[in-house]
């Protein structure tokens, strides 16, 4: 399945067709530094979030990154409510070039007293319906774990 998605995104070019984007809605009091850091757990503790598919003689071929070099930037960015929705849109459709990007994008929106929302773009190549629940289920255990 990896090796089909790597050859659809290098036959059709970077693109949004195949990200997954999950979405998550927190209320005031979000701690966003614990938030970051249990990100970068669960990265390191899942290779698949940080590999990258190049090629070789028209191979694909696999580089998992480090836990530092693979961990995807964590964008805080102020919005309001009303424009939060379209703001989730434009950066979940941004597309992804599996030779270059790592599979997992991130970007926190914060709305002051209103609450924050978490977007996880995730590229296909990553994830599926099922582990969607396992990444969201790891990274509240390791918000809570830090937390402590």
């Amino acid at each position: 399945a990896q090796r089909r998605l790597w050859f659809v995104n290098r036959l059709e070019g970077a693109g949004s067709t195949y990200n997954v984007p999950v979405v998550v809605r927190f209320g005031p009091g979000l701690e966003v530094g614990v938030l970051e850091s249990a990100l970068a757990d669960v990265v390191e503790r899942h290779e698949v979030l940080r590999t990258v598919y190049g090629e070789s003689g028209g191979e694909p071929h696999q580089t998992v990154l480090g836990p530092v070099e693979g961990r995807p930037a964590f964008e805080v960015v102020e919005c309001s409510a009303g424009e939060v929705e379209a703001r989730v849109e434009e950066f979940a459709r941004r597309p992804f070039d599996l030779v270059v990007d790592r599979p997992l994008r991130v970007r926190l929106y914060s709305m002051g007293a209103e609450g924050s929302v978490l977007v996880l773009s995730v590229h296909h190549i990553a994830t599926d319906g099922w582990s969607e629940g396992v990444l969201l289920r790891d990274l509240a255990e390791a918000y809570g774990a830090r937390r402590v």
